[in-house]
């Protein structure tokens, strides 16, 4: 029997590494996350800006006949 539980306890070792591979798995997992909300912000910036430059456009036009 206390073999048997000496096979089901990791070793310090084993546990460490185990819980470095969870951490680089949110890790990535982070910054998978960031970079499509930064793809996403980017895109947002890009489309407030065409939106103002054409408001803006069409306020001279119609200001000026």
């Amino acid at each position: 029997m206390n073999a048997e539980k000496q096979t089901q306890v990791k070793s310090p070792t084993m546990q460490l590494i185990d819980h470095c591979q969870k951490q680089n798995e949110l890790i990535f997992a982070t910054r998978k996350r960031l970079f499509k909300l930064e793809h996403n912000f980017r895109l947002l910036i890009l489309a407030i800006a065409i939106t103002g430059s054409v408001t803006a456009l069409m306020g001279l036009v119609v200001v000026n006949g």
